[in-house]
Formats: structure tokens, C-alpha cells, sequence
């Protein structure tokens, strides 16, 4: 798959929706809605990857795309993990970030302290295992109608369980939490169109989360996550369309971080610490965790992997480590 910035710079203000509703709810009510707009724009992303990679290849190399995924993942998360614990978290909420449960952990009434936000990257992890699975099974011509069928699904499933469910449930289950993943999955196979028209539709879930009805009072917190993934596919489907704007030197560099970012901010922002303490600790981990942990590990692996052909074509040694990116992350 062709390389997107636009793409990039949309994961940027995702990331900056939530920090600021982890920040002050009072500001920024409904800045959670920065995590269907994530999860619209990881199903997009990861869908148009394994097709591409199938209509390449003609298969999709199971084993390589779950290594990329956790090496891009857990490095950084242990690196978390291993700060909680030196400073007295407990094994007990440790391990749920860990084991990839973090989210049903929640549902259960545990409290994960500084490790709550992890409630989102398993849900990620739950799609990483699972949707590549589901992929080989859907043939390449029936992409648009299943992966629709499964994507509208979903979305009634969501609806239907605002109101059999908890909103725990609602809030963190993977069950519910997929319709975003699964838009973004159908947006990857659908006709994108023309789409550039739909640039309000940024401004747009910028502006309506500053409203408190949208906020975590209400049904309305659940109501009105409909609109912002209707606002998200439409953000989506506008940043494909590589508008300049979202191109931005600050905004890629933010999205290239984006992960690392939201780990430690969360840690940080919940500690008995001022706030501009917190924003420098916050930025201070977070390039750590990029140079020191991230880079290191998928430089390692592009290594590796350049050594692997090398040895099966019987040539000579070219290690290209590359910029250690994952696009399709």
C-alpha cells in the first residue's frame, strides 16, 4: 500500500483529542471521541495493507504480520509496564495490560490506575489477532459486501447493546468497539470516490466534542458516538485524498510518536504531579521511548529480517535497516 502522510497527520489529532480529555473533561468533554476516529483510521490502514499484500503475493504471511505487530507494540508497553512496577504498581494491574485484557479487566470493576487507558490497545491487539484470520477467509472479490456486511453488524450490535449492556461494556468491549474497526475496514475495500468536499468533517468532531452533552454525562456519550464515527469515516476518506494541510512537519512528527505518546501521557497526567511537570515528563518518555526502546527494536528487526533473504537467496549480505517506520501500524 501506497504511503499516505494525510493519514499520518489525522492520527495526530487523534492522539490530540484524547490527551486533551485526559487532561481537563471539563474542556475537552467529548475528546474521546479521538479513539473511534483511531479506530476508523487502524481499520483503514491494516485492511488496505493485507489486501495489498494478498493481491501481491497471493497469500497473507501470517507469521510476519503478527510479528510486525508485536514488535511494535509490546517493546513500548513493557517499557510502561516496567516503570509502573518500580514505582509500586501491583503484578495484579500490571498484568492485564500485559496479557492484552486490560479492556474486560476494566468491565470487571478492576481499577488499573495510570494503566487505564491501556483498555484501547487491547481491544487493537484483539483485532491484530483476529481480523487477519477472518481476511483469509473472505475472498477478494466479495471484500466490499462482507466486510460491509460485517461492518453495518457491528455498528446495530453497538447500537443494540446501548441498551441490553453496561456502559462499561459499551464503553470497552471489543464487541462494541469493533464497528470502528470495521468501517475502517470497509473504506479500505470500498470505491473511495471524491472525497475532498468532506473536509469540514474535521473542524467538525473538533468542534462538536467541546460540547458537554456529548460528554460522560448521559447516553449521550454513547448516542453520540454514531456521529463521531460517521464524522471519522468522513475524515478518513477526505485524508486519502492527501490534502496538504494535514501534511504538516509538526503533525507527522507528532503521529510518528503518536504510540508513546499516548502510553505515558496517561501515566503522567494521573499522578499527583503539576501540570507542566507532566507535559515535560510526558515529552521527555515518550522521545525515550521512540529512541530507546522503539526504534532500537524495529531496527533490530529490519536487520534480521535483511540477513533472513540474504541466507535464502544465497547472496551477498545487504542489510537495509530502512527508517524502522511501520505505516501500516
Amino acid at each position: 500500500m501506497g504511503r499516505i502522510p494525510a493519514l499520518d497527520g489525522l492520527r495526530a489529532i487523534a492522539i490530540a483529542m484524547v490527551i486533551g480529555y485526559h487532561v481537563d473533561k471539563n474542556i475537552v468533554p467529548a475528546g474521546h471521541w479521538g479513539v473511534p476516529l483511531f479506530f476508523v483510521l487502524s481499520g483503514f490502514v491494516i485492511t488496505s495493507s493485507i489486501c495489498a499484500e494478498v493481491d501481491r503475493t497471493g497469500r497473507l504471511d501470517l507469521g510476519s504480520f503478527y510479528r510486525k505487530r508485536l514488535l511494535r507494540l509490546y517493546p513500548a508497553v513493557l517499557a510502561v509496564c516496567v516503570a509502573m512496577l518500580a514505582v509500586g504498581t501491583t503484578w495484579s494491574l500490571v498484568l492485564p495490560t500485559l496479557g492484552g485484557y486490560a479492556n474486560y479487566a476494566r468491565i470487571g470493576g478492576l481499577g488499573l490506575g495510570r494503566l487505564t487507558h491501556t483498555w484501547f490497545i487491547a481491544v487493537i491487539i484483539h483485532f491484530y489477532l483476529l481480523w487477519p484470520l477472518v481476511m483469509r477467509l473472505i475472498p477478494a472479490r466479495h471484500r466490499t459486501k462482507v466486510i460491509g456486511g460485517l461492518a453495518l453488524t457491528a455498528v446495530v450490535w453497538r447500537a443494540i447493546a446501548i441498551g441490553v449492556m453496561s456502559p462499561g461494556w459499551v464503553y470497552n468491549a471489543t464487541d462494541t468497539n469493533v464497528a470502528g474497526l470495521l468501517v475502517g475496514s470497509y473504506l479500505a475495500v470500498a470505491a473511495p470516490g471524491n472525497w475532498r468536499s468532506a473536509g469540514w468533517s474535521i473542524p467538525g468532531i473538533l468542534g462538536l466534542m467541546l460540547l458537554p452533552v456529548f460528554g460522560d454525562a448521559g447516553r449521550g456519550v454513547f448516542w453520540g458516538g454514531f456521529l463521531a464515527l460517521a464524522l471519522a469515516a468522513m475524515a478518513v476518506q477526505y485524508a486519502r485524498t492527501g490534502p496538504a494541510w494535514l501534511e504538516g512537519r509538526i503533525l507527522l512528527r507528532v503521529a510518528e510518536v503518536s504510540f508513546g505518546l499516548y502510553l505515558w501521557h496517561y501515566v503522567f497526567v494521573r499522578s499527583d504531579i503539576a501540570l507542566w511537570v507532566a507535559v515535560v515528563s510526558t515529552a521527555a518518555a515518550t522521545v525515550a521511548s521512540w529512541w530507546l526502546v522503539e526504534q532500537p527494536v524495529l531496527r533490530w528487526d529490519a536487520r534480521l529480517r535483511a540477513r533472513t533473504r540474504d541466507s535464502e537467496s544465497f547472496g551477498p549480505t545487504t542489510a537495509n535497516t530502512g527508517s524502522g517506520k511501520m505505516e501500516d501500524v
